[in-house]
């Protein structure tokens, strides 16, 4: 059980960085213009994830 809360905190660590990051470089790339606040709610996303998925570890590590 150990091994599976491990893999959703590294899943988690990855998101943060590709949907924090990576995401809106890429849109922007593209060519579509991101707002500050688009900005900041892509962020605001990748940290959610990475605080969901250390709540599911928890749960799972407590089983």
């Amino acid at each position: 059980m150990e091994v599976l809360a491990v893999v959703l905190v590294a899943i988690g660590i990855i998101a943060v960085r590709v949907i924090s990051f990576f995401y809106p470089s890429w849109k922007e790339i593209k060519g579509e213009h991101l707002s500050e606040r688009k900005r900041f709610g892509y962020g605001v996303l990748g940290i959610g994830i990475l605080l969901l998925m250390f709540i599911i570890s928890q749960f799972i590590i407590r089983i």
